[in-house]
């Protein structure tokens, strides 16, 4: 039920955006049901992905529900390739980021399309921000820095 509820919610999200704004969607997935979504096949991951977030005005990431705690990999991906990152709002988040600093988020629809219509206008905010979030990744979560944190996380349980 999780994953129909996350397809049922990516679905209204993506065809309320379209209503406003033009969308690109790369996926493999069924996208019959989307109207106005520029969908676009799958993409190759090492390659084409990070110029398509660094390229993106407005990079979307949709946390599905059924992830109670935790960010997804998808956040720092954005951000680690330069790209403007909009998420929905997670607890953790301002743990790791500053939203409005580093990164965007939004707790319902509304807000959804007031901001990505309030950045889209102002490129100047939304390439700060982008930079922003690239220089926080850089500079606090690579993949040295979580092996770093496992390594003393471990260390400290002992």
């Amino acid at each position: 039920m999780g994953a129909q509820a996350a397809v049922l919610e990516r679905e209204k999200t993506l065809n309320t955006l379209a209503k406003h704004f033009k969308v690109d969607l790369y996926t493999g997935s069924d996208t019959s049901t989307l109207t106005g979504v520029c969908t676009h096949g799958t993409i190759e991951s090492l390659i084409a992905m990070p110029k398509v977030f660094h390229l993106s005005k407005i990079n979307l990431n949709m946390t599905v529900k059924s992830i109670q705690s935790g960010l997804p990999l998808r956040i720092f991906d954005i951000m680690g390739c330069g790209g403007f990152c909009m998420t929905n709002y997670q607890a953790e988040l301002p743990e790791y980021f500053e939203i409005g600093r580093d990164l965007e988020a939004y707790s319902s629809m509304e807000e959804l399309v007031d901001k990505c219509s309030f950045y889209l206008e102002h490129d100047d905010i939304r390439k700060e921000i982008a930079r922003n979030g690239y220089e926080k990744v850089k500079q606090h979560h690579t993949y040295p820095h979580r092996i770093a944190e496992m390594l003393r996380n471990a260390t400290a349980n002992l």
